[in-house]
C-alpha cells in the first residue's frame, strides 16, 4: 500500500525565509481551532500567524512580525501552541522562559506560568519546547535545560508543581534527560519524550 504522494503547501514558500503573510521563518508547531483557522508558531520571527482556511496568507495575531522582545505585546522564539475552544491560545514563549495565554484579537497577552527568568526553582521555567494543556486548562511544561516536567495549575500563576524527573539528567526510572514532547491523557498519565536517553518515559 503507499500513501498519497501528491503535497500541498499551506502556508510558507519551499526555501524561502521571509516576514510577508505568505512567508514563514523556522516554523515550530501547528494547531487548529474549530472552525478550520490554522495557527503557525512562526519561532524565528517572533509571531503567531493564523490562516484561515483555504488561505495562504496569514494574520499575526501574537508577537511582532521579525521583532523579538518580553513585553506583553512581544514573544521570542516562541515554540508551541495550544488554541482553547473559545480561541485562547497558551503560547510557550521559549526565550522569555514563559508561557502567555492571548485571546485572538487581543494586542497583549498575559503571564499565566514562568516569566521569572531562566532558572530551576519551581518559579521559573528553564529552556522548554514542549507543552501540554489539559481540558480544564492546567499546563505541563516539559523543561530541556531543567530535565524535568512542571505542573502549572489552573489560575496559580506563582508556582508550577514538579510532577516528573527533576533529579538532574540520568537514566535512572526517576530522571529524565533533556526532556521535549509532554502528553497527559484524561486519567493524568504523562507520558515525556525523554529525548537525551532515546525512550518515552510515562509517569
Amino acid at each position: 500500500a503507499f500513501w498519497n504522494q501528491t503535497y500541498s503547501i499551506l502556508a510558507g514558500s519551499m526555501g524561502t525565509t521571509g516576514t510577508t503573510s505568505t512567508l514563514l521563518y523556522n516554523p515550530y508547531d501547528v494547531q487548529f481551532d474549530g472552525y478550520g483557522n490554522m495557527y503557525v508558531v512562526d519561532c524565528s520571527n517572533h509571531r503567531i500567524q493564523r490562516f484561515p482556511s483555504g488561505s495562504n496568507a496569514g494574520i499575526t495575531i501574537a508577537g511582532s512580525s521579525g521583532s523579538a522582545g518580553s513585553s506583553l505585546s512581544q514573544l521570542y522564539n516562541p515554540s508551541k501552541i495550544f488554541v482553547s475552544s473559545n480561541q485562547t491560545m497558551y503560547i510557550l514563549d521559549t526565550t522569555n522562559y514563559r508561557v502567555l495565554t492571548w485571546i485572538v484579537g487581543d494586542l497583549l497577552g498575559y503571564v499565566v506560568a514562568g516569566g521569572n527568568g531562566n532558572g530551576g526553582a519551581f518559579t521559573q521555567i528553564g529552556v522548554s519546547y514542549g507543552m501540554f494543556v489539559t481540558d480544564s486548562h492546567n499546563i505541563y511544561i516539559s523543561e530541556q535545560s531543567n530535565h524535568r516536567v512542571m505542573k502549572w495549575l489552573n489560575g496559580n500563576t506563582t508556582a508550577g508543581v514538579l510532577v516528573a524527573g527533576g533529579n538532574g539528567a540520568g537514566s535512572t526510572a526517576d530522571k529524565l534527560n533533556s526532556p521535549w514532547g509532554v502528553y497527559v491523557n484524561v486519567n493524568g498519565t504523562i507520558f515525556v519524550v525523554d529525548r537525551g536517553n532515546h525512550r518515552v518515559q510515562m509517569w
